[in-house]
């Protein structure tokens, strides 16, 4: 069955997902991702505003790793059949997570060195990109700084997935030019001493 490929016609009180397009679907997907990265955004400007740099730096921290640990890595798994503990599964979750590491917000390329070892460079980011042009120093250290919010939140990402799954970033935000690598990070699974 082809699918609707869009909403604009009369409303179906029985409406549901499995209705439409792939195209559709896909469209509303890439839609979902940029709410799901303004309202994170928007929770993290109000924070600073209200609560000062390093209070929201923590409060946003805190916010994300409780989330990611009981909504987001579980119900990607569930929906995706995404189960294991190397880091080409976890590169995977980074895919189909909902501000992934895919075409749109961001864009990785990985170089997976084997499934217990890759590095990831970000070459566009739509958050970097945002800060830098309010010139705003603090918002990127807050964000992509050491211990910031990415920061943060790939070691909680690594640490569901494996307990000895580490990353190290390996080149990070501010940029010397706009032309430059947005970050650098390294993912592994260290051996069990």
């Amino acid at each position: 069955m082809k699918g609707i490929k869009d909403y604009s016609g009369e409303y179906r009180p029985d409406a549901k997902f499995e209705d439409f397009s792939v195209d559709t679907l896909a469209k509303l997907l890439r839609n979902y991702q940029r709410i799901f990265v303004g309202l994170m955004g928007m929770w993290n400007t109000v924070n600073r505003e209200r609560l000062g740099v390093e209070a929201a730096r923590e409060l946003d921290s805190i916010v994300y790793e409780k989330q990611l640990k009981q909504f987001e890595i579980p119900l990607v798994q569930e929906a995706m059949n995404l189960y294991g503990d190397d880091v080409v599964t976890m590169l995977k979750y980074f895919q189909m997570c909902p501000d992934g590491a895919r075409e749109g917000l961001f864009k990785f390329d990985f170089d997976i060195k084997n499934r217990n070892h890759a590095i990831g460079t970000c070459t566009y980011c739509a958050s970097l990109f945002y800060l830098e042009r309010r010139k705003d120093d603090k918002g990127i250290e807050a964000l992509c700084g050491p211990g910031g919010v990415e920061d943060r939140a790939f070691t909680a990402i690594c640490k569901y997935f494996n307990p000895n799954m580490t990353c190290k970033a390996l080149e990070l935000p501010p940029r010397k030019s706009k032309d430059a690598t947005c970050c650098v990070w390294e993912f592994k699974v260290e051996p069990k001493t």
